[in-house]
């Protein structure tokens, strides 16, 4: 999408971390949808097709846009008390929270993908790699990608709500720079 017609405009999102976001939200809809139409085989491909994002995501937070970086938006305590202190960050992405929950997000993906490739179904489906791990590790790995499912839930909605009460409270919409990657300069960056 193009520039905002306003000149105090700023670029905050480049167009890989925005395909990621918008594919990691259609790609887990789409995995809780076949877990629970028991679809297994495409639930397994959907969630081969997560752990690549991440991992790609996880590359871009290293080599990517100033605002994809990791050390443009983890932030250590004094950031963070800072943040909690003024409600303003010191970046123009993520604030000193929600770079955290981008993180803890990654790593519960990660976790729950890793899961996945070694869990089964008791009955048809084995993922990739339950074979290795044998089949006490593969029940274990199954009850636990269960049990993940909840968390990543949660955080999930957490993750929403936070938006919202940027966009209701705060009067900062964070949802359209996700989309076209610009954001006012002149919002606050909470």
């Amino acid at each position: 999408m193009s520039k905002p017609s306003s000149s105090a405009a700023v670029k905050v999102w480049d167009l890989p971390v925005r395909l990621f976001h918008w594919s990691l939200v259609t790609a887990v809809a789409a995995l809780f949808l076949s877990a629970q139409l028991d679809a297994l085989p495409v639930h397994a491909l959907i969630g081969e097709f997560v752990l690549g994002l991440v991992l790609l995501r996880i590359l871009w937070g290293f080599i990517g846009s100033r605002t994809a970086r990791f050390a443009d938006f983890v932030a250590g305590p004094k950031r963070i008390r800072r943040y909690l202190q003024t409600g303003k960050s010191e970046t123009i992405g993520h604030n000193p929270l929600g770079g955290w929950m981008i993180l803890f997000l990654m790593a519960a993906l990660l976790t729950q993908a890793g899961l996945g490739l070694m869990a089964n179904d008791d009955v048809s489906f084995e993922g990739p790699l339950a074979h290795l791990v044998g089949a006490h590790w593969s029940n274990l790995a199954t009850g636990a990608h269960h049990l993940l499912f909840a968390l990543l839930a949660l955080m999930a909605a957490v993750h929403v709500g936070a938006v919202l009460v940027h966009l209701l409270i705060k009067r900062e919409n964070l949802i359209r720079p996700m989309i076209t990657g610009w954001k006012a300069a002149s919002s606050p960056n909470g």
